[in-house]
């Protein structure tokens, strides 16, 4: 595009960056890549035309939210995209002065009340929203859990996956409890400090599912769905193979009744499981671009486009139409998926079974997600991050 203006796409390390890079800067936007360390996986693309170091946004969140001001000064008319739950709440924070820069955001109170889950639990009550029994724990409150109020296993979510402490910013995922001992010590080892909550959730079975919906200022533009085939852990957790399929009327309207009363603007992701009789239930909100991103590009359903042009122009092309039956693969994550699972409790037989799934190379409709013939050094980059990251050098992605 000629005088597209330049995206400026942040955290750099992940996969959703990838995305964004990929499907922008194929429409010839120009794209920068913005990350705390040299050589990000975004960068690796050809599609990268930039790539900025920047500080740590976990660790020194005052320098990253001067640096963003420095980019509005440089950066004149530029979309800026941020991927984490750490980058998204410091760059809403910044936007006052953020004057120059461009964005298709959510307010900072809609986005915390998607990303608190307890919040979110107790939103879904109100608005008819099936949510698993939760109860909420605490340092103070941790004495009157007692195992026999509860069914195993049970699930252990942080209130906040991202939260700031003096020594920065910890990012934090799901445990599940087998056991009643098992139960204690993950609540002695997960609380933080007296001000940090858990959520103790009835453990839901059934398959996970993503509705994925665009909005602008609280209408519905576009939704795209997908199942999951794997998941990391095997439990329950990131995709690392899914499936477009067809939108589920349930989840759509669960979505509807969620984010549109909280006038949400730009891009969500609304987790679920589907139990065995159909029933969606939630599980929680990604506020903003999501793990799973390429499979929805691949698909027709360019979010990092629709999000660009709400961005610039203040209303996007989407029309709603995706392919189904498109898969994604996650191969350093469904390896990873395999390993948990071999070491996990299930029978011999299911590991077997596990383990031959996983040596299927190809299916109908399956892409790679960082392997593409025309953009292949992302997957020498991811590989080389994953190698680092089991010997120790780094934080895998």
């Amino acid at each position: 595009m000629q005088n597209a203006p330049l995206a400026i796409v942040l955290d750099g390390n992940q996969r959703s960056a990838l995305a964004t890079v990929r499907s922008l800067g194929r429409r010839g936007i120009p794209v920068a890549v913005a990350e705390a360390e040299p050589r990000p996986l975004a960068a690796s693309s050809k599609y990268c035309k930039t790539a900025l170091e920047c500080p740590d946004p976990a660790q020194s969140p005052d320098a990253y939210v001067q640096w963003l001001h420095d980019l509005n000064v440089k950066n004149s008319g530029a979309v800026l995209m941020p991927m984490t739950d750490v980058t998204t709440p410091l760059v809403m924070r910044a936007l006052p002065r953020l004057t120059q820069l461009k964005t298709a955001l959510p307010s900072l109170s809609a986005y915390e009340t998607a990303s608190d889950k307890f919040r979110l639990h107790e939103l879904a009550q109100r608005v008819g929203v099936r949510v698993p029994a939760t109860r909420l724990v605490s340092r103070s409150t941790a004495s009157t859990v007692q195992p026999e109020d509860f069914r195993f296993p049970v699930v252990v979510k942080p209130r906040q996956s991202a939260m700031r402490l003096e020594s920065g910013t910890v990012k934090r995922g799901v445990s599940y409890a087998f056991s009643a001992s098992e139960l204690k010590e993950i609540i002695d080892r997960s609380l933080l400090d007296e001000s940090d909550e858990l959520l103790l959730q009835e453990y839901v079975t059934g398959r996970g599912a993503g509705v994925f919906g665009l909005f602008a200022h609280g209408e519905p533009q576009f939704f795209f769905a997908h199942r999951r085939i794997r998941e990391r852990p095997p439990s329950g957790g990131v995709s690392v193979l899914s499936e477009s399929v067809s939108l589920p009327e349930e989840g759509i309207e669960a979505a509807k009744r969620l984010l549109a009363p909280l006038n949400w603007h730009g891009v969500a992701m609304i987790e679920f499981k589907v139990d065995e009789q159909g029933r969606y239930w939630l599980i929680e909100i990604n506020a903003r671009l999501w793990g799973s991103l390429q499979l929805a590009v691949d698909s027709g359903a360019d979010f990092p486009w629709f999000l660009y042009q709400l961005a610039t122009a203040g209303k996007t092309s989407a029309t709603q139409h995706y392919a189904v039956g498109r898969k994604l693969r996650w191969w350093l994550g469904d390896l990873d998926s395999l390993y948990l699972g071999l070491r996990g409790r299930d029978s011999l037989a299911r590991k077997l079974r596990a383990l031959a799934q996983f040596a299927l190379p190809w299916q109908p409709g399956l892409r790679y997600e960082f392997l593409r013939w025309s953009d292949p050094l992302p997957a020498l980059a991811a590989l080389r991050q994953y190698t680092q990251a089991l010997l120790g050098q780094r934080k895998s992605i």
